[in-house]
């Protein structure tokens, strides 16, 4: 045997050890230097699923990481609408998505490349998808949570993120993983608000962990320390609740970097008052 083959078997052997991964969607992704895994592809029943639990819609680019025939972004394309992009290390496999592509008719819309996932620019996905070894996984996490923008939802199949819990997950035969890229909160903010008959200032520090945040907030320059409720962050939509002078106030609006701003509701009824808020970031003396 020579040695590649001899690679590509010790690769099967480990992924089975691994717990399965010998099902991996692309697995032509692997870097250089590494021990190749082997490519199957995944089944209509998993692209289906994947594309559902995204809620893929016509506006959307979905990208697939080690896209193989090309059977992902080629059905975001003829089933949802939507565009779609692949990249994966093997020519052979980038070849035939291609004509794949030509022969579903949507060549105008989907496209695949040969390179390496790792230096592929994915700033203009709204979903990607990730069939993947946990190992592979991981080792993109950081890629993705700093070229994506808030809101992009990434799903993998049967392998996520050790460290992230999914925004939702599904299992129909397999597992399918949602992950919503959050937008990052973590740090202090100034918020003005008016609460009751009056303009309040909350100076409001979170702590985030992925899509979860907790904190609290002062009131006008040395006030009482108010918890948040319920709160969380959906991309770049955040939510939460402040209790102060004995109602509850519940803030949702957008994440925008350096500022947020949206609608804070007090009452229920036609007891109930709207109005707007705006936060903003601030910096430590480091940060400026």
């Amino acid at each position: 045997m020579d040695p590649w083959r001899l690679r590509v078997w010790l690769g099967v052997l480990c992924a089975v050890v691994l717990g399965g991964a010998s099902t991996a969607h692309a697995a032509s992704i692997t870097p250089p230097g590494e021990v190749p895994t082997p490519y199957l592809p995944s089944t209509q029943v998993a692209v289906e699923e994947m594309l559902r639990l995204a809620d893929v819609k016509p506006s959307d680019l979905v990208v697939d990481l080690g896209s193989g025939d090309g059977r992902i972004p080629i059905t975001a394309a003829t089933h949802f609408g939507a565009r779609g992009f692949g990249v994966d290390i093997d020519a052979k496999l980038v070849e035939e998505a291609n004509q794949n592509a030509h022969k579903a008719g949507v060549a105008d819309r989907v496209r695949f490349v040969q390179q390496d996932v790792f230096e592929t620019d994915i700033k203009e996905a709204t979903v990607v998808t990730l069939y993947l070894l946990t190992g592979l996984v991981n080792r993109l996490k950081p890629k993705l949570m700093n070229e994506l923008r808030p809101g992009t939802r990434i799903i993998a199949h049967d392998f996520g993120f050790q460290d992230w819990t999914p925004d939702r997950s599904v299992n129909i035969s397999k597992n399918y993983f949602l992950y919503v890229v959050p937008a990052n909160v973590a740090g202090s903010w100034r918020l003005e608000a008016t609460v009751g008959d009056a303009q309040h200032t909350y100076d409001i520090e979170l702590k985030q962990d992925h899509q979860k945040i907790r904190g609290g907030a002062r009131v006008n320059a040395g006030g009482g320390f108010l918890p948040l409720f319920e709160s969380r962050l959906d991309g770049d939509r955040i939510r939460f609740v402040l209790v102060d002078e004995g109602r509850a106030h519940h803030f949702e609006g957008r994440v925008h970097a350096a500022y947020m701003e949206g609608t804070v509701t007090a009452g229920i009824g036609s007891g109930m008052v709207k109005r707007t808020w705006r936060a903003e970031r601030v910096l430590t003396r480091g940060e400026r």
